[in-house]
């Protein structure tokens, strides 16, 4: 406590010797923490009010609300994308099997018959399973003859024209 009493000494001499100048000095240090009191409060304000407004939805809610909001529309969003891409992979997988790889052949199965009226139509799927079509035609009749077709080949022998439009029908990179 001497210490203190010892160090305070010289300033209370000073303000008893220059009463003017401390009062002056106290009143400029009271003006300075006045206006940095006043710069704080209105900074406060100005926070208050962006808070005010971020926690204000744009129909009023609070900002639990709408993110509790966003976390339904997240989980809605997620489950439709779920249900879309188990559609989609349900869909792909029916498309393999669909007969969509289309090969035909025409030519002339006789050589008395011109015109190319005979054909033979491969109809196949991705994995080269489907049927071939052949019709053949002659002035007299017409005959067509249809035979299945399992990972490109048959149980039934096939015709050069069958496998030619076999051939056609698959994909260039299945073509051996």
């Amino acid at each position: 406590m001497e210490a203190l009493n010892a160090a305070l000494r010289p300033l209370v001499s000073w303000i008893q010797q220059q009463p003017g100048v401390a009062l002056l000095l106290l009143l400029t240090v009271h003006l300075v923490t006045i206006v940095l009191a006043i710069l704080a409060l209105l900074r406060g304000r100005r926070l208050a009010a962006r808070q005010a407004r971020m926690l204000r939805g744009v129909s009023g809610d609070s900002l639990e609300e709408l993110l509790l909001d966003y976390a339904g529309n997240v989980t809605a969003f997620r489950a439709n994308l779920d249900r879309a891409l188990t559609t989609s992979d349900a869909n792909t997988s029916g498309l393999r099997q669909t007969l969509r790889r289309l090969g035909l052949h025409r030519y002339d199965a006789f050589a008395n018959v011109g015109g190319l009226q005979s054909f033979s139509l491969a109809l196949l799927d991705e994995g080269a399973n489907g049927v071939v079509i052949s019709g053949l035609y002659s002035r007299q009749e017409m005959r067509v003859y249809a035979k299945p077709i399992v990972r490109g080949t048959s149980d039934i022998a096939l015709t050069p024209e069958e496998l030619r439009a076999i051939s056609e029908a698959r994909l260039p990179s299945e073509k051996a």
